[in-house]
């Protein structure tokens, strides 16, 4: 069984066990010395989190990375939604939306992570916010994934 460990924020919200990722990326290397069944799970939301880009994140983490995570977040503190919830892409105020997640995806392009012989784990995560109708906010995430897939392409 493989273990992965989320890289979250150090000192917005959660102020979780691990980040930003050039610690995530020691923990890593250190647990890999006696666990090869260990990785790290990356997740788009909590770069702004930590006030890293999709590039720093992914190239700094690349030898550990087993899982990949899209999603948004609110960073501008008293904002609603502010923190690790979640929003949907577009919600006031938040940091990601589709440049964001083209931005992403042409860094995992670029760095080989599609590789149709070993595949990796793409993920969402997106809460609505109270509401808010959970089929539209889950079209929503889709429509927003299909315009940077399709903006990749060209």
């Amino acid at each position: 069984m493989n273990v992965e460990l989320e890289v979250f924020d150090y000192d917005m919200d959660k102020a979780a066990l691990i980040g930003p990722a050039p610690y995530a990326a020691q923990f890593a290397a250190d647990m890999r010395m006696t666990h090869s069944n260990f990785g790290l799970l990356v997740d788009l939301s909590h770069f702004p989190t930590t006030y890293e880009t999709s590039r720093f994140v992914v190239r700094t983490l690349r030898p550990y990375i087993t899982h990949f995570h899209f999603g948004n977040a609110v960073v501008k503190k008293g904002c609603d939604g502010y923190g690790d919830l979640h929003p949907r892409f577009g919600y006031p105020n938040s940091a990601n939306d589709t440049m964001e997640l083209l931005d992403y995806l042409r860094v995992l392009k670029q760095e080989g992570f599609f590789d149709a012989e070993n595949p990796y784990v793409l993920s969402m995560e997106v809460t609505p916010r109270p509401g808010e109708d959970e089929g539209i906010v889950l079209a929503n995430t889709k429509r927003v994934l299909n315009r940077a897939w399709a903006a990749l392409e060209d």
